[in-house]
């Protein structure tokens, strides 16, 4: 669909005559290849250690940013969605300078949703997976990583190289409080008073574990996965993209 910016020299007048809607012609080899950004938006995202630069989201909605532009500057198409217990929201993919302004208008929005669950949204995802091409996953993944595993596992089948970023604040990871804390869920809101220098041993381990889990099973799947915290330097994952869009249908 024109958009402000296009040039009105490919809109085409047939569809218009038919439509009154105006519709802008694009040819195959402007487009290289297609790339859907996916960014989770439940509550956990919003976390923020007093010490921590970013939130999750705040880092991930950044990181976005970045791909969307490095995708864009190579003429490739990229779409946006926002998903939480279901995908809220869902900009389809074009490789315009005007449809990347309108993708970083949607970036500054940082709200997130009231959801506990997030494997449901997958089937909406699915859906709109219409061409072959990248799939661009962000989020915390601190949910039943069986069903999570199972939805992303099957998104391969719409022929699709994903990319898996799999997000924590540092001192989420890290653990290192020293005071008795009331901690209480974001998402459920259930309160548990603890003592962290009692639970950070065991907790370190079950969180590798964790991201252990997802490595080795995304990637037997022939699916990228990166663990990264809101400290890791944004050249980091940036590097990566680079790298695997180079190797587009290699890994």
């Amino acid at each position: 669909q024109y958009s402000v910016g296009d040039s009105v020299k490919f809109i085409d007048w047939k569809i218009y005559g038919k439509t009154e809607k105006y519709y802008i012609k694009q040819f195959e080899d402007e487009t290289n290849l297609y790339a859907n950004i996916f960014l989770d938006r439940s509550s956990s995202m919003n976390f923020k250690d007093k010490e921590s630069t970013y939130s999750k989201l705040d880092y991930a909605r950044q990181l976005s940013a970045a791909i969307a532009q490095l995708f864009i500057k190579q003429k490739d198409a990229v779409a946006l969605g926002f998903y939480a217990d279901r995908l809220k929201t869902y900009i389809p993919p074009k490789s315009t300078k005007q449809h990347l302004r309108t993708l970083l208008v949607s970036l500054t929005d940082n709200q997130v949703n009231e959801s506990n669950i997030t494997h449901t949204a997958f089937e909406d995802i699915s859906r709109k997976l219409n061409k072959p091409g990248i799939a661009i996953i962000i989020s915390d993944f601190l949910e039943d990583s069986e069903k999570l595993l199972n939805k992303i596992i099957l998104l391969k089948k719409q022929k699709q190289d994903i990319i898996i970023f799999m997000i924590a604040d540092q001192q989420e990871y890290d653990f290192n409080y020293s005071k008795d804390m009331l901690m209480i869920d974001s998402e459920t809101k259930e309160k548990l008073e603890i003592h962290p220098q009692l639970l950070q041993k065991e907790y370190n381990a079950l969180y590798k574990d964790l991201i252990k889990k997802y490595e080795e099973i995304l990637t037997v799947k022939g699916i990228y996965f990166k663990f990264v915290t809101t400290a890791t330097s944004f050249d980091v994952p940036l590097r990566e993209i680079l790298i695997l869009r180079s190797l587009k249908g290699k890994y």
